[in-house]
């Protein structure tokens, strides 16, 4: 989705936001050709209320027209893979829209819907479409918060293509590469190869059941967290051979820092053979050091940013 211009900006680079109920985190970065991407100014802070807001950030900044995207978290929105129709182009969007009714819990009408090509299969066949669906009625308040600051809306991502970026545009990772971010509830776990971003695993594990069973102590049940997510890891690669054909996974990188998360690096690293590494908030951009965090939504918020032309 793409927004008109609101006129030029007072300053250069591109402005990458999430938007939660409660918070908003914003990053301003400047994209260079052949250089990682700079951190101008970063905002983590409430959606509403008092002097410290986005708004306010904007005007200490003078961003004001500066474009900008929206990543939305998982959450926000699904994906489904769907058949395509036999219908024209100008007609895909909508006869998408009602095959939803029966896989999402609104109304088709209140859904705002994308479309993207899935990456071609090992076998010929015909391929399926996959289908973004988000509720308008929580867009319209992420779009108005944004909007009303100033800066220039100009596309909405979801967190699948945000992550592609990093991987792509911050890391100049080609090879067909693994990324696992995780946020303290659950997880995700993608396979992205030269730019494009193939498919995305759910976990139900994340940075609170890590820490817990740490101690030596269960979550949700599970006494070795590390062992459930290697395996969760192997099956997602398995699938992506068998399915797609283009040779093994090449590396996994695990974004954020901290004892935790070395431990299972370390952990992957020895059970699966497999070239794993951390990937801290200073290898995504210049203008952070190692005690930033990259294990909530700037990692989203960033790879929005890349994607803004």
């Amino acid at each position: 989705m793409r927004f008109g211009k609101r006129g030029k900006a007072s300053t250069d680079g591109q402005v990458g936001l999430v938007v939660s109920d409660e918070s908003v985190t914003a990053v301003h970065i400047r994209r260079g050709d052949g250089e990682p991407p700079r951190l101008l100014a970063r905002f983590d802070g409430p959606k509403d209320g008092g002097s410290g807001t986005l708004a306010a950030w904007v005007a200490e900044h003078r961003l004001q027209g500066v474009p900008a995207a929206l990543t939305l978290d998982h959450g926000d929105y699904v994906i489904h893979q769907l058949d395509r129709p036999e219908v024209p182009a100008e007609e895909l969007r909508q006869a998408l829209r009602w095959r939803l009714k029966d896989l999402i819990d609104y109304s088709p009408a209140d859904a705002v819907i994308d479309v993207f090509e899935a990456p071609p299969a090992r076998q010929k066949r015909i391929e399926p479409v996959q289908v973004v669906a988000a509720r308008a009625s929580r867009l319209k308040p992420m779009v108005a918060t944004i909007n009303a600051t100033g800066l220039d809306l100009q596309r909405i991502d979801i967190a699948e293509f945000a992550l592609r970026n990093l991987l792509s545009r911050a890391l100049g990772s080609l090879e067909t590469t693994a990324v696992l971010h995780l946020r303290p509830q659950r997880g995700t776990l993608q396979i992205c190869r030269d730019d494009k971003f193939y498919f995305a695993r759910a976990l139900d594990q994340g940075l609170d059941a890590l820490s817990y069973t740490a101690g030596g102590g269960t979550f949700g049940g599970l006494a070795d967290v590390d062992d459930r997510i290697a395996l969760e890891a192997q099956r997602t690669m398995d699938y992506y051979d068998s399915h797609f054909g283009h040779g093994p996974v090449k590396k996994l990188l695990v974004l954020g820092r901290g004892a935790e998360l070395q431990r299972l690096v370390d952990y992957i690293t020895s059970a699966l053979g497999l070239a794993t590494r951390l990937v801290g908030a200073a290898d995504l951009v210049s203008g952070l050091d190692e005690n930033d965090t990259v294990a909530e939504a700037m990692p989203l918020a960033l790879g929005g940013a890349l994607g803004v032309a």
